[in-house]
């Protein structure tokens, strides 16, 4: 009898330890990660590595299913992929908001809206900084997609976002590009209201 109710208690804990919630929660969480950021249509460049941070917080409406909104700030642009020591610098303010499916035991399925605002813009040249602001647009759009899994309020976090506005300004530069992302965080949950 004892060993049965070790045996339960054991199973009891490790479920415990995945999340759970029920409609009416309200999580907010604290995220830090990397970002690999590129631009679209152009073969010339490669992934500028830089931070992305930010809290988000999540609403469930039921146990699987959840809205989320966040501020991040996020350091995109890119590298160029030639040896000339080029990157371009072009750093946002995003509130991603997206809708969440857990399909599992604290892994879940993320897809929403992104818009950006722009919040600094430079190329830098060796030690040599020149402003872009007058180049990139102040507004950025795009769509996240990705999965997240929770554990003991630990959120790993992966999204993909596909920019759809341009990020430079046609009139000013020859450059048709759009802003892809990809994010890698983590991420510690707190319980608002259970």
């Amino acid at each position: 009898m004892k060993k049965l109710f070790l045996a339960a208690a054991i199973m009891m804990a490790s479920v415990s330890a995945f999340a759970q919630h029920e409609a009416g929660d309200i999580t907010l969480q604290a995220r830090v990660g990397m970002i690999g950021a590129d631009f679209s249509n152009t073969s010339d460049t490669k992934a500028r590595v830089g931070l992305v941070v930010g809290p988000e917080m999540e609403y469930f409406m039921t146990d699987r299913f959840s809205l989320g909104a966040g501020v991040t700030y996020s350091q995109q642009g890119a590298e160029m992929d030639d040896n000339s020591d080029v990157t371009y610098k072009i750093d946002y303010v995003t509130v991603p908001i997206t809708a969440n499916y857990y399909i599992w035991k604290g892994l879940a399925v993320r897809a929403g809206v992104q818009p950006g605002f722009n919040v600094s813009s430079e190329i830098k040249h060796g030690d040599q900084k020149v402003d872009m602001d007058d180049f990139v647009k102040g507004f950025d759009f795009a769509i996240p997609v990705g999965l997240s899994y929770e554990f003991r309020h630990f959120v790993i976090d992966a999204r993909y976002t596909f920019g759809v506005t341009e990020i430079f300004d046609t009139k000013k530069v020859d450059l048709d590009s759009k802003n892809l992302t990809f994010q890698l965080s983590l991420a510690y949950k707190f319980n608002l209201q259970h």
